[in-house]
């Protein structure tokens, strides 16, 4: 597995990201949601061009890291890592996304 161009959870890591960036840009323009996150809404305030600066940012920089840790120090824990960063990251998107819609589902 070390010998991929990259870990397939980051690959994965990155379409999720992309997805829940543009998901939300389009539901923050259209008026159906409001950042709940703190740091984020802060970001947000500061406009929508930092807003997604700051998300491909972060995104960015931590498939960076995870890659080079992969790579020069533990690839099995960064498989890991990565395979929980991935549920996490579908975990947190899966319950915000019910909370704000929650109307609908009953």
């Amino acid at each position: 597995m070390s010998n991929s161009r990259i870990l397939p959870a980051n690959a994965l890591l990155v379409i999720i990201g992309v997805v829940d960036l543009l998901t939300t840009v389009y539901w923050l323009i259209t008026g159906q949601i409001i950042e709940v996150n703190p740091i984020m809404a802060a970001v947000l305030s500061m406009g929508m061009g930092v807003f997604i600066g700051t998300k491909l940012l972060t995104l960015v920089v931590y498939i960076v890291v995870m890659e080079w840790y992969r790579r020069y120090r533990n690839p099995a824990l960064a498989q890991v890592i990565g395979l929980a960063t991935v549920v996490g990251y579908i975990s947190i998107y899966a319950i915000s996304f019910c909370c704000v819609n929650h109307s609908a589902f009953l």
